[in-house]
């Protein structure tokens, strides 16, 4: 149960990344990359944090951090937001804060809601329906990637 809860979250990402067209990271905007080929370290404060939000409005993403091997948003879909079916090359990881939804995982429906983890495997084909209120998850991509459709994203 616990990692169908895990898959729903992840799904829930995924879903919304998939909805928008995939552009170039900014590293300007990602605050990750130095110059050269690593990554910077550094401690990131909260009102530090850039966001982008999708067209529709409906969903918003926190660039919370950005490697060479991870992408970590903290995620924010409106209620009723529905994330279409996807498939993201790497593994995706959500864990849900607040608000509640439906993942669907290869087509098995995993309700989800506070404390709730999804785990979604490289390739799953997802799908996310959120409930009556907002919801609010920390992503993970194993491999940032699929983050990169983020960069069409309207900054706020």
């Amino acid at each position: 149960m616990r990692w169908m809860q895990m898959s729903l979250v992840f799904l829930l990402g995924a879903l919304v990344a998939l909805a928008l067209t995939a552009f170039a990271w900014d590293v300007r905007v990602s605050h990750e990359h130095s110059a050269g080929s690593e990554t910077v370290s550094r401690v990131l404060s909260r009102a530090d944090t850039p966001f982008r939000k999708a067209p529709s409005g409906k969903a918003r993403i926190g660039l919370l951090g950005q490697g060479h091997n991870a992408f970590l948003g903290e995620l924010h879909l409106a209620a009723g937001a529905k994330v279409p079916s996807h498939r993201d090359a790497t593994e995706e990881y959500i864990h849900v804060l607040k608000g509640s939804g439906m993942v669907y995982i290869e087509g098995k429906a995993h309700p989800v809601g506070p404390g709730s983890t999804i785990v979604m495997a490289a390739d799953a084909e997802v799908r996310f329906e959120n409930g009556t209120e907002d919801l609010v998850g920390i992503q993970v991509f194993a491999g940032p990637a699929p983050a990169l459709k983020y960069g069409s994203w309207l900054e706020e």
